[in-house]
């Protein structure tokens, strides 16, 4: 049961039409302060799956749409599939409904999910995706400033002077690099320009001002994010507030007690507060789930905000006066966070880990319109209802003009590309002699051309590219090409690699890009056919002593036969067997080992257990080496 080319082929195809360059930092505020950078385009590098990452001080928090958190809360999203690395959710198509109240700002007003009524005063006008006012301004040379942001910049013209420019608009600069390439225009979207409307909403019936957490039309987050550069209403002291010995317990201790019903009181999520929250290392996102997440490890990377006791999740204590509610949290989220990964640290591995940092909230139940805007600065600017504090556009790094480069570069090097494997396009350990893809971050030109391998024997120099990967020993080997582009290339890790932390340099013309990656003896993944994590393969069954193959592009009638699953994957490694499980079932793997026909390639063949019959859609997950498999899926009939 070996696969053809053309599966083999296509199986490379899936992985460049599905990959997305994974997630990075950015540094303390400094520079110019004029052209700040956007914390979205920044500090991607280093999300999770639930767009939150942490500084050194292990405050988890989100910059922008919080995806685990509207998943628990039910805010118009599906899942699409879940890996090693976390859950892939998307928007849903039709059918939507309010989005609850994601959030408090620190001026008292609630901040909603991306869905509300098409009419603001009109509870019973349709739901609608609600839009940024916010647009990309159509500059080509940074000489200006948008009116929204003038009241950030203190002292500073709209009209810049040429010491103050930032960099022309270019492939290194693009639009969107800086908060200020955005302008906010009137009738452009539901918003005004602090990214919030007067509204009905399910818990405000008689009206509020609310801000809008804001994505675009296929769920990426939209800037501004959540709030833009200033808010609404009057801020007062929000953050490690004196609780008044007035006030009164609504929540303590996993218990929550009888209490008025306002939206500022009862919207706050206990539901995970008595759990202990759980992070997915980098150092080995297969082992999934843990309590406990320690500075130490065996690959040389020390990391920062660890917990080694396990910490209490989200709402600790919620209290409450006749004007004020108080909310005190541990910081960390109930949803499962990481892993964190940056092609530019040992390894591969972003080095912060979240802490339980105990915070008070304070929300005042009448907020006002302010006379006086209030910018919102840097770090906090909110409380999301589970406790994560919430981050605004900025990553602290601006333009500086006499040097022609961001201060704080943070994680947006010239010269960078982010490695996963080329089955399961996660990032992650990778094992010598696996098929792993590179792509670019940011500005990165992997190739001069494009050209894939016209044979079986893949070659070392490919579309103008040559690749060598560096060990824990010090020891360079070249790496075979399989396809090359100037936005991804398929190599074959070289065999013999020692363990440890390891580095990948792509040379590409006369540029050298270097990625660091954590080399493991074993790594299994498996090939997707689709972004919906279907199993890539084929079919074989045994019918009254007869065999057939079979596509393994739709359901899978057993009808009482022998029938084996032939799936294809990479990471094997140094192991010589597997086990495998479909549907949480133990199923026989009759052969686990190299494909045969291409290096790298390794193939599976499982016996469905005839007690499936009828289950419908199940995960099927090969563990080799005490480490599983990214998830892939069937549909048993």
């Amino acid at each position: 049961m070996k696969p053809s080319a053309q599966l083999l082929l296509a199986t490379i195809t899936i992985a460049s039409a599905l990959a997305q360059p994974p997630g990075g930092p950015g540094g303390g505020q400094s520079g110019d302060g004029i052209w700040r950078r956007n914390a979205y385009y920044g500090e991607l590098l280093t999300f999770d799956a639930c767009v939150g990452h942490q500084p050194g001080n292990g405050s988890y928090h989100y910059h922008a749409s919080p995806q685990c958190l509207r998943a628990q809360l039910n805010d118009n999203l599906q899942i699409v599939r879940t890996s090693r690395n976390g859950s892939n959710y998307a928007e849903l198509a039709s059918g939507w409904h309010h989005s609850p109240i994601l959030g408090w700002a620190p001026d008292g007003y609630p901040i909603y999910g991306p869905y509300g009524y098409s009419s603001a005063t009109d509870p019973k006008s349709p739901i609608k995706r609600i839009k940024s006012g916010f647009r990309l301004r159509p500059i080509t040379r940074r000489t200006s400033l948008p009116d929204w942001s003038l009241p950030n910049h203190s002292a500073v013209s709209q009209t810049l002077t040429s010491s103050q420019y930032g960099p022309d608009v270019s492939a290194n600069f693009p639009l969107g690099r800086y908060v200020e390439d955005y302008e906010w225009a009137s009738g452009v979207g539901d918003l005004d320009q602090y990214n919030g409307r007067l509204t009905v909403t399910p818990e405000f019936p008689g009206g509020t001002y609310a801000y809008y957490v804001t994505v675009d039309d296929s769920g990426t987050p939209a800037f501004p994010f959540v709030i833009a550069g200033q808010y609404y209403g009057t801020v007062g002291s929000a953050f490690n507030a004196t609780v008044p010995s007035t006030a009164v317990d609504y929540f303590n201790s996993g218990t929550v007690t009888a209490a008025p019903a306002k939206p500022a009181l009862n919207s706050w999520s206990t539901t995970y507060s008595t759990q202990f929250a759980k992070v997915v290392s980098a150092f080995d996102p297969s082992a999934g789930p843990s309590t406990t997440w320690p500075g130490t490890n065996n690959i040389g990377v020390r990391t920062s905000g660890s917990v080694t006791t396990p910490a209490l999740a989200e709402a600790q204590r919620i209290r409450y006066t006749d004007s004020t509610v108080y909310f005190t949290s541990n910081g960390i989220a109930g949803h499962t966070m990481g892993p964190w990964f940056s092609a530019d640290m040992t390894a591969g591995i972003f080095v912060n880990f979240p802490s339980s940092i105990s915070t008070t909230f304070q929300v005042s139940l009448t907020p006002a319109v302010a006379t006086t805007r209030t910018s919102t600065g840097m770090g906090s600017q909110g409380m999301w209802v589970n406790g994560v504090v919430l981050f605004n556009f900025l990553d602290g790094a601006t333009y500086t003009n006499s040097t022609g480069a961001d201060s704080q570069a943070g994680n947006t090097p010239a010269l960078d590309a982010a490695v996963t494997s080329a089955a399961s396009l996660e990032q992650g350990p990778q094992a010598p002699g696996s098929i792993a893809s590179a792509f670019p971050l940011f500005f990165s030109v992997l190739a001069t051309s494009t050209a894939s391998a016209t044979s079986a024997d893949w070659p070392l120099t490919l579309g103008g590219a040559s690749i060598s990967v560096t060990d824990s020993a010090g020891t360079s080997s070249p790496a075979k090409i399989a396809y090359a582009s100037p936005t991804q290339i398929n190599f074959l890790m070289p065999t013999g690699l020692a363990s440890g932390a390891g580095t990948v340099t792509i040379t590409a013309g006369t540029n050298a890009i270097t990625s660091k990656i954590n080399i493991q003896p074993v790594y299994p993944n498996l090939f997707m056919a689709n972004a919906s994590a279907l199993a890539a393969g084929t079919v074989a069954r045994l019918h009254n002593g007869v065999a057939t193959n079979e596509a393994l592009s739709g359901p899978v009638a057993l009808n009482g036969d022998q029938v084996y699953l032939v799936l294809y994957g990479s990471g094997l490694g140094f192991a010589t067997s597997a086990t495998a499980t479909i549907g949480g079932v133990d199923a026989t793997v009759y052969y686990a080992g190299p494909q045969g026909t291409y290096s790298g390639l390794d193939q599976y063949n499982i016996l469905i257990p005839a007690s499936l019959a009828g289950k419908g859609k199940v995960d099927v997950i090969v563990k080799a080496g005490g480490k599983s498999s990214n998830p892939v899926n069937v549909v048993i009939q």
